[in-house]
């Protein structure tokens, strides 16, 4: 009999084949790739392994070699039944890197089935109770399975290489991803076991005895055995050594990789060893408050120390545990792993509430969830983070950007929020709309109420709420311009979604290299490869507007900037990004009236405050001499260095009336950490005075981030109150520096969520 004739082949046949046709209705999983790779690896190879013990169980009199073969030849029929189904689906959903995306599938789902073949043969020659195997052989990977969320769990590693699963790349929303060295040498040393194990198989198996005979056939196959023992001390020693490899990463790995450690009184800082000691009090700093803040706030009494990790930028991030871009908690292990950034960390806060709230979530994970425990309640575990944190992005806090999503009737249900069905969301949607709806929970019934849902993993009566929150949020003012900056990251899709996400990952890294590189020629051709993808990728076809009119296509720039404006998909910041840069090449070629046209214009349309400030200097310097306006161009638009900057930006205060020159030079010395040197600008640039109102908010607010910094505690406080009545973001980033003076100078914190004043008195 065959290993086709078998029962359980034809059902595992028909379980890969409903694998495959259930995978192409979803669009990211429709075609080869990690996450369709790991899918196959993770449901495949028990199949497989259990069809390998029931073949091996009818032929026991086949030699051992030949057992082996045509189970691993079984289970590679298997796995070639879905991935034809996908290969299929890319006739339908694109699929941009067929190269990878197969390799996923060989490296990942394909060993894996040759693996769990051999091990549905051994399973079946060593079972006492031969009836028993195939579900015996099965279940070895699903222990492998359980194996690698260990892995996941005992260790900082986010991303996990399974023996017979593959690759899991980590977050969901870190979507650049591609195949690692260290997977190609994991994968290696499995495919150096599939062989061994066949090889030792084939000595050790006695057909006439129908079992595996260790002395006579050891004697007689010595040289098989010693070779297979070789192969397999091979795949132990890569196990053993996984930490160097990179296969898993250890504690004390990372703190060696990082070089440097500082304590704080609820903080354990790793950070690089490079990091200069005022700097690193400051990051220690930062953290303790953060930890402080949140467990007041939810009325914690705990004095456990949290463990932050600052990695030195996004690529070693990616390289140690796994993912870059993305930030991570681990809750249960009272740890978060970050990319150094500005001071004070702008998403640090976000993270450590995840940590603190380990303290009241569920085991063994230490977050919302239900189930016992195992499965998590993603939107209220996020959402919990960024009502705590109060995370404001673009200027826009939570509520605002629930307002505008129920306005243009986008804001998720609260079912779909506080679920799994989360983590399908576009992500900004799913942040802001689940920190809005818990903020919301503790405003109307209390922290108490909150802690108990979040330990449940659940929030009772939430249609009831629901309806409260909505009628609430059409109380929240949001202008015309908040509305506009938030149509780009609202446009943004889920990655389950999206057209080949993680080559757009990489094109748009690509696109970020050409442009600090200020290769317009590669900059056209990244962009392109962007658009042949995604044709509504307007944030290439921004880039692609100051690339072609930089290198003389002024017809072709202005083409794909009258596409961008007519475009009704097209966010009008996106606009707004495509006109700048056409008026910083239209400056770059002599046209200064129509860049000083542009700029105006510019200053009408919705972006946030960062992106006006800029083109307001822009403007300022057209309007001023022929020597202004070449500082200001080799500042803003060529792009001197740091140093340089500083350097201009003291020429431009010799030879203008008002502070901008101090103003531009203060930022830079701020940017490195340079806040005494950066002080008596910041107090020349207000006694000259600023030209715009967006200019003079953020000398104010520099103002209290610098006197903070030096320690002078009660200007900055005056800076801050001052600052704080500028706008609803403005007034949360104001109330979380007092409440950091507050803690240095008096001891105490009394933290509040937002006050009635950023959010309006009819709330209930």
């Amino acid at each position: 009999m065959t290993v086709t004739k078998l029962l359980i082949f034809r059902v595992s046949a028909a379980f890969a084949a409903l694998v495959g046709v259930g995978l192409v209705f979803v669009p990211l999983l429709a075609v080869h790739g990690v996450e369709s790779a790991l899918a196959l690896g993770l449901l495949l190879p028990p199949w497989v392994a259990a069809t390998a013990a029931a073949h091996a169980r009818r032929h026991w009199s086949t030699r051992g070699l030949d057992l082996i073969l045509q189970s691993i030849g079984a289970g590679l029929l298997l796995w070639a039944i879905p991935v034809a189904l996908l290969a299929l689906s890319s006739l339908r959903v694109r699929q941009c890197t067929p190269g990878e995306g197969l390799a996923f599938m060989v490296l990942g789902p394909g060993l894996g089935c040759a693996l769990a073949a051999c091990a549905g043969v051994w399973v079946a020659a060593v079972a006492r109770r031969p009836r028993f195997s195939p579900g015996i052989a099965a279940a070895v990977p699903v222990g492998a399975a359980l194996l690698g969320l260990w892995t996941f769990y005992a260790t900082p590693t986010v991303y996990v290489f399974g023996a017979f699963a593959g690759y899991f790349p980590g977050a969901i929303y870190d979507d650049l991803v591609q195949i690692p060295t260290r997977y190609l040498t994991y994968r290696a040393a499995i495919l150096v076991a599939v062989v061994a194990l066949g090889v030792l198989f084939d000595a050790l198996w006695d057909p006439s005895s129908r079992s595996l005979n260790f002395r006579r056939r050891g004697r007689s196959h010595l040289g098989e055995l010693l070779v297979s023992v070789a192969m397999l001390s091979i795949v132990a020693a890569s196990y053993w050594h996984g930490d160097d490899l990179g296969h898993w990463v250890s504690k004390s790995h990372l703190m060696e990789r990082l070089g440097k450690t500082e304590r704080g009184r609820l903080c354990i800082v790793h950070m690089p060893r490079e990091t200069e000691p005022e700097e690193a009090e400051r990051l220690v700093e930062d953290c303790d408050f953060h930890v402080e803040r949140t467990r007041r706030l939810v009325g914690s009494r705990s004095s456990e120390p949290i463990t932050a990790y600052f990695f030195r930028s996004e690529g070693e991030k990616k390289d140690l545990i796994g993912v870059g871009r993305t930030l991570i908690a681990k809750p249960w292990r009272r740890e978060v792993y970050l990319q150094m950034a500005g001071w004070p960390h702008p998403m640090l806060g976000h993270e450590l509430v995840h940590a603190v709230l380990a303290e009241v979530g569920r085991e063994p994970f230490d977050v919302a969830a239900s189930w016992g425990g195992l499965i998590p309640n993603p939107g209220l575990v996020e959402g919990a983070a960024a009502a705590l944190a109060w995370d404001v992005r673009d200027d826009l806090d939570p509520d605002q950007w629930s307002r505008i999503m129920l306005d243009q009737e986008e804001l998720p249900s609260a079912q779909t929020v506080m679920s799994v069905r989360f983590s399908a969301l576009p992500a900004r949607r799913a942040y802001m709309a689940a920190g809005s709806l818990v903020r919301f929970l503790i405003a109307t019934r209390g922290m108490k109420a909150f802690l108990l849902a979040y330990r449940a993993g659940r929030v009772d009566d939430l249609e009831e709420l629901e309806a409260l929150w909505h009628d609430y949020l059409r109380e929240v003012p949001v202008t015309r311009i908040e509305r506009g900056i938030a149509e780009v990251a609202l446009a943004q899709p889920s990655i389950f979604t999206a057209v080949c996400p993680h080559a757009l990952a990489r094109l748009r890294a690509d696109l970020s290299a050409d442009a600090a590189a200020r290769d317009d020629a590669r900059m056209i051709e990244t962009c392109e490869a962007i658009l042949d993808i995604e044709e509504s990728e307007a944030q290439a076809r921004a880039a692609l507007v100051g690339a072609l009119a930089r290198t003389g296509r002024k017809e072709e720039a202005l083409a794909e900037l009258e596409a961008l404006r007519t475009a009704a998909s097209a966010p009008k910041p996106l606009v707004a990004a495509a006109l700048e840069v056409y008026a910083d090449a239209s400056w770059a070629v002599g046209h200064l009236d129509e860049a000083s046209r542009l700029y105006d214009e510019l200053l009408a349309m919705p972006r946030t405050d960062d992106q006006a400030r800029q083109s307001e200097v822009k403007k300022l310097a057209l309007e001023g001499s022929e020597a202004q306006r070449d500082l200001v161009y080799q500042m803003l638009i060529d792009r001197a260095s740091s140093a340089v900057v500083v350097h201009l930006a003291h020429e431009l205060a010799e030879i203008r009336r008002d502070g901008l020159g101090q103003y531009l030079q203060a930022r830079q010395l701020m940017g490195h950490d340079h806040f005494a040197l950066a002080l008596p600008l910041i107090q020349e640039a207000q006694r000259l005075g600023l030209s715009t109102r967006r200019l003079d908010e953020e000398l104010t607010r520099m103002l209290g981030i610098t006197m903070f910094a030096l320690g002078h505690y009660t200007e900055s406080a005056e800076a801050w109150v001052e600052h704080g009545r500028v706008s609803r973001a403005a007034h949360a980033e104001a109330a979380r520096w007092l409440e950091r003076i507050e803690l240095i100078e008096a001891g105490t914190l009394n933290p509040k969520l937002p006050s009635p004043w950023s959010a309006p008195l009819t709330a209930p």
